[in-house]
C-alpha cells in the first residue's frame, strides 16, 4: 500500500467492483490507479481475490465479495449496493471531501483504447496501466486457461480437445499449468493445478511462462498485462481488443479467428509452433 505523510484533506472511495475480471482490468483498475493521483487517500473495494491489482496504489482495499446478483458483465446484473453499508465506509473515512466512483464501466470496452483519456467531474484522466509479475528470470513453461462456465457455454472448449492440446506441449517436454477459478475453470488432466492461486501467484507464473493459451476470457487478458505471449482464439470481432485497445504493453498475441470457438487441437498447436518460430519466442 502506499504511504502518504500529509495531511488528508481529499479522499477517494472506488467500487465495489464485482463485476467481470476482464472488464476489471480494462474498464476499471487502471483509471482509479491514474484517478487516485489527484487524491490524498485512495480507498478501493473489490473482490478479497483481485486485492492485489490495487496494492501498489491503495491506501485501503476493502474486501467485498457479494452474494447477489451475477458477476457476467460490466453492468453487474442484479447487485444492489447496500447504501447504509456505503454510509458505514464514508463515515469511517471522514474528514476532508470525500469522492466516490461508484463501479461502473469507464470508458467504451472494448473499443476505447488504452492511451485515452476519459471524463472524471473536471478532469481528465489517463489510465495508468503496470506490468504485473515481474519476473526474476524467463522460463518456458506453457499456461492454459481452460473456461468453463455457465455464461455463454459456446465459448468453452471441451476437456477432450484440452487433454489433447496439453499431450503436445507434454511430448515437448514442456510443464503446462491449468490457471483460473475452481468453480470456472477445468484442470486440464496432464497439466499442474494452480486454479485457485493467489492472483500475485498466478500473474508471477505469467511473467515467467513461453505461452498462455486459451478462448478469449478474462486471464487472458491478464496475460497480456503480465508481458505474457498469448495465444486466444475468439470471433472476429475481438481481434481489435487483443492486439491493440487492450494490448498497453505491446504483449506479443497470436489471435485465432478461422474456426471461432471451436478450433482443433492439432490446429491451435501448429499455429503456435509457426508464431513462436517467427517471432523468436
Amino acid at each position: 500500500m502506499k504511504k502518504k505523510q500529509r495531511e488528508v484533506s481529499k479522499t477517494l472511495i472506488a467500487g465495489p467492483w464485482v463485476g467481470e475480471f476482464g472488464w476489471e482490468l480494462f474498464a476499471w483498475q487502471a483509471y482509479i490507479r491514474a484517478l487516485s493521483e489527484n487524491f490524498d487517500r485512495t480507498v478501493c473495494l473489490a473482490r478479497e481475490a483481485s486485492r492485489f491489482l490495487y496494492e501498489d496504489f491503495a491506501d485501503e482495499f476493502i474486501s467485498y465479495d457479494t452474494t447477489d446478483g451475477a458477476a457476467d458483465s460490466f453492468f453487474m446484473h442484479n447487485h444492489v449496493i447496500d447504501k447504509r453499508y456505503l454510509g458505514d465506509i464514508f463515515k469511517r473515512f471522514s474528514g476532508g471531501t470525500i469522492t466516490w466512483v461508484p463501479p461502473k464501466r469507464i470508458g467504451m470496452p472494448p473499443h476505447t483504447h488504452y492511451d485515452e483519456k476519459q471524463p472524471f467531474g473536471i478532469l481528465q484522466v489517463k489510465p495508468k496501466y503496470i506490468k504485473f509479475g515481474a519476473p526474476a528470470e524467463k522460463k518456458d513453461h506453457i499456461i492454459f486457461h481452460a473456461r468453463s462456465r455457465d455464461l455463454r457455454e459456446e465459448d468453452n472448449w471441451s476437456s477432450d480437445n484440452w487433454k489433447k492440446l496439453a499431450s503436445f506441449f507434454v511430448k515437448d517436454g514442456r510443464e503446462v499449468y491449468s490457471i483460473g477459478t475452481l468453480e470456472q475453470s477445468l484442470h486440464v488432466e496432464g497439466t499442474i493445478d494452480l486454479r485457485g492461486a493467489p492472483l500475485k501467484e498466478t500473474t508471477r507464473l505469467l511473467a515467467e511462462a513461453g505461452a498462455a493459451l486459451g478462448p478469449s476470457s478474462g486471464p487472458m487478458h491478464l496475460a497480456s498485462l503480465c508481458g505474457c505471449p498469448h495465444v486466444v482464439w475468439s470471433i472476429n470481432s475481438n481481434f481489435e481488443r487483443y492486439t491493440k485497445n487492450w494490448n498497453p504493453h505491446q504483449t506479443s498475441v497470436l489471435f485465432l479467428d478461422e474456426y471461432e470457438w471451436d478450433p482443433t487441437p492439432k490446429y491451435v498447436y501448429s499455429k503456435y509452433k509457426e508464431w513462436r518460430k517467427e517471432k523468436a519466442l
